[in-house]
């Protein structure tokens, strides 16, 4: 579990007109002992063609249970680790095309509880000389690099709590259902699986794959599954199957469900420009 959640590119007050900044690693993920210091040094990056001011600052970042993301100051989270760190520099100018070096260290408190911490290093840049007339915000933008420290014993756990159905309304929509997935163990985890559809004989009639994401530690996330056809009316059972990290484990769940009407193929996606059909 090397990258468990990606790259953080989010506008502060707009685009960054003439430059592009970058960090690399844009994740990090140790295991430390209580009182252990980690350190890691990122490389910041402009690859624009103006330079750029850079500042960075710490925070905290979780999300609801769809998944939308949420920042918070450094410490707002019990299993906040944003405390922990120290950087250096805080504030420097890249030129263009420059990369510089910045190190930050992660000092594990001797009481630091067992399971994952995380927090966030920000990375937000502006343009120091913008042109006459132009709002600075226009220039701003800001990057994040995640970090998470597990701090043994590790108690991996989840469970599926449920399926929730939605019917299509028109033969043409997808049959809707989100799975309700919850970590009930202390570690972050990278959750992956598939969602099948079986007959009344048991077999297989469609799969689909869901989607990669990031359960943090005690976090539920909803799972939304988009079913398509060609399908018709019928009896069926959902099966939602889903791991959260162990090789040797899964988690699964199940709902029947009554296919009223046959569900209908997708549409066919448009021609691309430039493409001409066959002759009749």
């Amino acid at each position: 579990m090397k990258r468990l959640f990606p790259l953080l590119l989010f506008p502060a007050l707009g685009a960054l007109a003439q430059s592009t900044l970058g960090v690399e690693p844009p994740v990090l993920l140790k295991e430390a002992n209580p009182g252990t210091v980690l350190t890691q040094t990122l490389q910041v990056y402009n690859v624009g063609t103006r330079p750029v001011r850079v500042r960075a600052s710490l925070g905290d970042w979780t999300y609801d249970p769809m998944g939308k993301i949420q920042f918070l100051p450094p410490g707002s989270l019990k299993e906040s680790a944003s405390p922990w760190a120290t950087f250096s520099p805080a504030e420097f100018v890249l030129e263009p095309k420059q990369n510089r070096p910045l190190t930050y260290s992660l000092t594990v408190p001797p009481n630091a509880t067992p399971g994952t911490h995380w927090g966030v290093l920000f990375l937000e840049s502006e343009d120091p000389n913008p042109p006459p007339g132009v709002p600075l915000a226009t220039f701003r933008v800001r990057m994040a690099h995640v970090f998470y420290v597990n701090v043994p014993p590790l108690q991996p756990g989840g469970r599926i709590a449920g399926i929730v159905p939605s019917a299509p309304k028109d033969p043409k929509d997808p049959y809707r259902f989100a799975v309700q997935y919850q970590n009930t163990g202390n570690a972050a985890q990278k959750l992956s699986g598939r969602f099948e559809v079986r007959d009344g004989q048991g077999r297989k009639v469609a799969e689909v794959a869901i989607e990669e994401v990031v359960v943090l530690p005690g976090q539920v996330r909803l799972l939304p599954i988009a079913l398509v056809g060609p399908l018709p009316a019928g009896a069926y059972t959902a099966l939602a199957i889903l791991n959260y990290g162990d090789a040797s484990k899964d988690v699964a769940a199940d709902l029947p469900f009554t296919l009223r009407t046959p569900l209908a193929a997708p549409p066919e996606p448009p021609p691309q420009e430039g493409e001409k059909g066959g002759s009749p």
